[in-house]
This record gives structure tokens, C-alpha cells and sequence, in this order.
């Protein structure tokens, strides 16, 4: 098993407010995002994109203790095994938005195929220097009326987590939160906390559902 290296700090009980342009995960939803399949008309063959290979590495993890220390690490490992995928990469290609249509909304104007090569070129917005990274500075902090599982903004490198929600989420949930606010760091948002079918939610959905099947011991290829 791969061992990360991480920079330990003591849990904290303080609550912090979160700046007005952060950008939030609110809630945590199970929704399945749809794609076109073999045999649709707008299906696009996997192997008809180039696919790099990620690697996830913690920069900077403060606020965890050992035992939140091993679910992020677990959550860390999971998380490489699900993008680096061809079900992953088939999966983004082929995500069909509520409309019907082979885009994810709040896009940028990029079609599927630019949205994960630039995911898969591992360049966050303030990390160009870094290609082929998952790149997370990571910090925990506590605010127990809060709804914000986590939060970023475009200008720092830090990811903010919830304990409220962390130290009860299961990994895939985890994972999926990673995600959701990675896409953040790579230059993606949505308009919402209900815009589903942006990014962040909609990849944030299928790496949970990914990491769920391949921990209960179903093969990802």
C-alpha cells in the first residue's frame, strides 16, 4: 500500500467563517450521473482521447489527527485508482447533462474531452508548475451549525473540510468531496449548490459511486 507523507498539526475546536467568494459543497447528494452508452449517436470512444495518468499527492495536511489521517489516506489512494481508469475517462466523455446533452453546465465553453484532458493534465489554476498532480493542501476546521461540507477560493491553495461532516462520512464520500473541490483548484465552478450537472458535482458524484463499488471489492478498469 502506498504511504503518503503528511505534515501533522493538532486538531482544532475554533470555528472559522469562510470568505463571501468561497466556493462551497453545501450538501452531499447520491445522484448518479447519466452518460451516453455504446450504441447512442453522440457516444464517443474512450480510446478516441489521449489519457494521461494522475498522481495524488498531499502537499500540506493540517488539522488531522491519526485516525482522520488514515481515512484521508484511504481516500487519497482510492481516489488514483478511480481517474486513472478507462471507466472514469469513458464516463466524463460521455456525461450527458439534464438536458440531454454531451456537456457539463457551467463549462467554460469546453466540450467533455477538453474538460478531462485539463482534468487529467493536473495543472491547478495557482500550481502550473505541477502537471500529471493532484495537488492538496488540506485543512480541517470545525463548525458544527454549519451545512458547508468544504470550501476553497480561486485564490489560495488551500482546501477548507468540514469535521462536522468528515469525521462521519464514509470514504467514498470523502473521495468525492476531494474531487468535487479539486475541480475547484483546476478552474471550475458552478452557479449553485443545485447546479448537479456542473464539474465539481456531477465528477464529484462519479468518483463516489466509483470508489463505493471498488471498496466493496468490485475491479475498476
Amino acid at each position: 500500500m502506498k504511504k503518503w507523507i503528511f505534515s501533522f498539526a493538532l486538531l482544532i475546536s475554533t470555528s472559522i467563517a469562510a470568505p463571501d467568494n468561497q466556493m462551497m459543497i453545501e450538501h452531499a447528494h447520491d445522484h448518479a450521473p447519466m452518460a451516453f452508452v455504446p450504441g447512442d449517436a453522440k457516444y464517443l470512444e474512450p480510446s478516441s482521447v489521449h489519457s494521461g495518468y494522475l498522481v495524488v499527492k498531499p502537499m500540506k495536511i493540517e488539522g488531522f489527527d491519526a485516525a482522520s489521517t488514515q481515512k484521508l489516506e484511504d481516500a487519497f489512494e482510492a481516489l488514483e485508482r478511480v481517474v486513472n481508469t478507462v471507466e472514469f475517462k469513458e464516463r466524463i466523455l460521455n456525461f450527458k447533462n439534464t438536458k440531454g446533452e454531451r456537456a457539463f453546465a457551467s463549462n467554460r465553453g469546453l466540450t467533455n474531452e477538453q474538460i478531462y484532458a485539463q482534468f487529467m493534465d493536473g495543472r491547478e489554476t495557482l500550481q502550473q508548475n505541477t502537471p500529471g498532480e493532484m495537488n492538496f493542501f488540506l485543512k480541517l476546521y470545525h463548525r458544527r451549525f454549519s451545512k458547508v461540507i468544504g470550501w476553497t477560493n480561486p485564490d489560495i491553495n488551500t482546501i477548507h473540510i468540514n469535521w462536522k461532516y468528515f469525521r462521519t462520512n464514509k470514504v467514498n464520500s470523502v473521495a468525492a468531496n476531494l474531487a468535487h473541490e479539486w475541480l475547484h483548484k483546476i478552474g471550475f465552478g458552478h452557479k449553485s449548490a443545485s447546479e448537479h450537472d456542473s464539474a465539481p458535482y456531477a465528477i464529484g458524484y462519479i468518483v463516489g459511486e466509483m470508489v463505493q463499488r471498488n471498496l466493496k471489492g468490485e475491479e475498476l478498469h
